[in-house]
């Protein structure tokens, strides 16, 4: 594929061979492989993609993640899957009903109408479940929303406001704030405990005062693709 793909991407991998450890020395683990095997997906994360993908395989457990890379040229669009993807398709209608009741899809359910006015998808175990139908969350699972850049900066009250919203359930929701392979928490934002804000990017975590600004100067100057598969 000619243009980076988003952090968070689910991709569906059509030949499992095409999957090789970040580590030679370090094959795939018993669980990576028997997980791929139940569900071929893996996770797309930041780093480069000069010629391959960094991905994850995760597992069933939290100390199961393992990262592998996956090249360019044996990933097509059709293979995909964005957090926004999740939401848009209404995959959380598809869910039995044992497992909606879980607090972090109920939390999610509420999401929809707290962020209706914003450009956003569903990241972690939720996401993964949603997809793969495997049942990858639990009663402690939070919710993990992965939120596109909004056309206008949210001030500190503003973030509160919304955070404190989507906080009513069992269920933490947390919030990225994305641009590209740029992203940063919105609960560390809106906790303004220090002047600065960490903002993960492809290269390394850097700490700015204005992480709106930074995302609009270099998230979107990368390539990536966007939520719809498309550049801006």
């Amino acid at each position: 594929m000619a243009r980076l793909i988003a952090p968070h991407t689910l991709i569906k991998v059509g030949d499992l061979a095409d999957l090789k450890p970040v580590d030679s020395r370090r094959p795939l683990p018993h669980w990576a492989l028997a997980m791929l095997q139940q569900a071929p997906y893996v996770i797309v994360r930041r780093g480069p993609q000069d010629g391959v993908i960094p991905v994850g395989i995760r597992g069933y457990q939290k100390r199961q993640r393992f990262p592998a890379l996956l090249p360019v040229e044996r990933v097509t669009p059709d293979q995909l899957v964005t957090p926004q993807q999740v939401i848009a398709n209404q995959h959380l209608r598809q869910l039995a009903p044992d497992r909606l009741a879980l607090p972090a899809f109920q939390a999610l359910q509420r999401a929809t109408a707290v962020l209706r006015d914003y450009h956003w998808g569903v990241g972690g175990s939720l996401q993964f479940e949603l997809v793969t139908g495997l049942p990858m969350a639990n009663e402690n699972s939070d919710l993990d929303i992965i939120m596109d850049l909004p056309p206008q900066d949210l001030s500190v009250t503003q973030a509160r406001a919304l955070l404190q919203a989507l906080n009513q359930t069992a269920a933490h929701a947390d919030v990225q704030v994305v641009a590209g392979q740029d992203g940063f928490s919105l609960e560390e934002y809106a906790n303004h405990t220090s002047n600065t804000v960490m903002v993960k990017s492809a290269a390394e975590p850097l700490l700015t005062a204005d992480p709106w600004t930074y995302l609009r100067s270099h998230g979107r100057d990368d390539g990536t693709i966007a939520a719809t598969g498309e550049t801006d």
